[in-house]
């Protein structure tokens, strides 16, 4: 039974640790200076910009139906 219990909690603390980074990251990208481009951190250090298609809406939408 212990070995349950810590295998539940490790499940949870990594859930929880995964959420919080995810918030984190969203939280800085729409705090960024530059929001034009996508800031894509590289393994070996630094940022790779990528710049938004103009035009184009940013953030959840859905294509408008047509009739």
């Amino acid at each position: 039974m212990l070995w349950d219990a810590w295998a539940l909690l490790s499940i949870i603390a990594l859930c929880t640790a995964v959420i919080l980074w995810s918030c984190w990251g969203f939280y800085s990208d729409n705090r960024s200076e530059s929001p034009s481009s996508l800031r894509l951190p590289l393994i070996g250090g630094g940022y790779l910009d990528v710049p938004h298609p103009s035009g184009h809406p940013t953030g959840r939408h859905r294509s408008r139906s047509r009739r």
